[in-house]
């Protein structure tokens, strides 16, 4: 990818440097992707690389307090990398396979569901 350099103040930061190093590594080179288990996705690149997406449903309004307990969530276990989805889901992005279960404990142990992916129904 181009380095992006600012030549105002106006407007948004450029979406690129809140990306995970793993899609800035393989941006435009991902291979495949497929539905592990409900609510976990994985994206395996040309490289060997792979990123797991885990999917929080929730609803179109959060308090304040939920948001940052999803963010403690994505620093614990995703180097701080989330996002919400077009329809109000939580995606937290991984790299490490073995964090997966402990996150989907977690966030199930505050409230929330695990799924949302494939030909299922979403939030």
């Amino acid at each position: 990818m181009t380095e992006f350099e600012r030549q105002t103040d106006i407007g948004p930061p450029h979406y690129e440097q809140f990306l995970p190093q793993v899609i800035k590594d393989n941006y435009g080179k991902w291979d495949y992707h497929e539905i592990i288990k409900p609510g976990v996705m994985v994206h395996a690149a040309e490289s060997g690389d792979k990123l797991f997406t885990v999917r929080a449903a929730s609803p179109r309004l959060l308090a304040i307090t939920s948001i940052r307990k999803f963010c403690d969530i994505a620093d614990k276990y995703c180097d701080g990398h989330l996002r919400w989805t077009s329809r109000n889901n939580i995606e937290f992005l991984l790299t490490d396979e073995s964090k997966i279960e402990p996150l989907i404990k977690e966030v199930e142990e505050y409230g929330f569901s695990i799924g949302g992916l494939g030909s299922k129904l979403s939030n």
